[in-house]
């Protein structure tokens, strides 16, 4: 079994041995390691009297629909769609939020790179900044959420994560937060994030501008930063009423700001 899985296991396990069922006035949020931040965000700005809210982190898209389909979450935050196999379950995405996908480093001052040049660094073993730094790469599991989202944001990046994968010095991080924690410890890291997580988490790290473009909420709201990732908030097709109400909130005026302050933008 791989760290990635060992992680995943043990959270579920932690989850369903030490955690009660929901009950109606309680909401218990869960789901990928970049969401933690965001739920944590989100339910300390909500004042609804009388619901406690419980954040699990670390369990992963998967993990989490996993316990949401077991009623141990009411609210499972994913970085992918639901399946068909999970559909069949009840499972119902009630929400959808994005965010700017980024690339983030220690480095100082990184160069302004081109989308279209980040395929051939990937592949590149001698790949360096201006400054002659050599650059280190670290990547997500091959069957995370956040693969995909690096494959959908860089064109003919798939070929080069396949030799990089090949290569004895790649560091391979589980989780959301491991990923973070080892580009800030790294010198001259290079790694693929969200923004609402870097920001959330007061990360140590300097943003990729793409194309002469930084990575912001407002860049991606007017296209002009044409990369993106979304987070799926997922309850079942019969939410507790406390479930109702944090998403009606997600849907108000003032939720709607709360999300802006967290650097993600509802889906409407």
């Amino acid at each position: 079994m791989n760290q990635s899985n060992i992680r995943v296991v043990s959270a579920l396990f932690a989850l369903m041995i030490f955690s009660t069922p929901s009950l109606a006035d309680n909401v218990r949020l869960g789901g990928m390691g970049g969401a933690t931040p965001l739920l944590t965000h989100l339910t300390a700005k909500l004042n609804m009297e009388g619901t406690v809210f419980e954040v699990v982190p670390n369990l992963g898209s998967s993990g989490a629909l996993r316990a949401l389909a077991d009623g141990h979450l009411d609210i499972a935050v994913s970085g992918r769609p639901l399946n068909e196999g999970e559909k069949s379950k009840g499972l119902l995405v009630v929400f959808v939020v994005r965010t700017p996908h980024v690339l983030a480093t220690s480095h100082v001052r990184p160069d302004v790179l081109k989308r279209s040049e980040i395929s051939v660094l990937f592949r590149n073993k001698d790949a360096a900044w201006q400054d002659g730094t050599p650059i280190r790469i670290g990547l997500r599991p091959k069957s995370d959420s956040e693969t995909d989202a690096l494959i959908a944001s860089f064109p003919g990046i798939e070929k080069s994560l396949a030799e990089l994968r090949a290569r004895s010095d790649l560091t391979i991080s589980a989780t959301d937060q491991d990923n973070a924690d080892w580009a800030e410890k790294t010198v001259s890291s290079l790694v693929s994030t969200t923004l609402t997580q870097v920001v959330l988490e007061k990360r140590d790290l300097r943003l990729i501008t793409l194309d002469g473009v930084q990575p912001s909420i407002e860049n991606l709201e007017d296209g002009t930063y044409p990369i993106q990732k979304s987070l799926y908030f997922i309850a079942t097709s019969k939410p507790n009423p406390s479930v109702q109400r944090f998403i009606e909130y997600l849907r108000t005026e003032r939720g709607t700001r709360v999300l802006r302050e967290a650097k993600v933008l509802p889906v409407r």
